[in-house]
């Protein structure tokens, strides 16, 4: 579960989207803040080429806690840094926590198989 948190925004932090896409199961869903659902792994594709089209992400992540129980997991953990404009806009900074659901593939391989996220300071203290 660490590999695939960590594994993740690194290929955010390198914009590389088939190494983004392969830490995701074909039928994931994410539950993003404010947003519909999106179940659609097109979409999610289209997301993140738009996302890196647009920006460098420069995100650092924080693993607060990970459960797992055969062959479902979570992680759960913070991401911060920024969204460093590629086109002249202004840059983004990042302060979201997160949930992902994971699951064990046929291969062995954890997927994951949810991620939701919303900004930390949505958070009660």
């Amino acid at each position: 579960m660490r590999a695939v948190a960590e594994g993740i925004i690194s290929a955010d932090n390198d914009r590389d989207v088939a190494r983004v896409l392969a830490f995701y199961a074909d039928d994931a869903i994410w539950l993003p803040p404010n947003e519909s659902l999106v179940k659609d792994r097109a979409v999610i594709q289209q997301r993140y080429e738009s996302l890196f089209q647009d920006f460098d992400p420069d995100i650092e992540g924080r693993i607060d806690e990970i459960c797992v129980d055969g062959a479902i997991a979570f992680v759960r953990g913070h991401n911060g840094g920024w969204l460093v404009s590629r086109v002249g806009g202004r840059s983004r900074a990042l302060d979201d926590v997160y949930l992902m659901f994971l699951r064990r593939a046929s291969g062995g391989d954890w997927k994951i198989s949810r991620l939701m996220w919303h900004p930390a300071s949505a958070v009660a203290r």
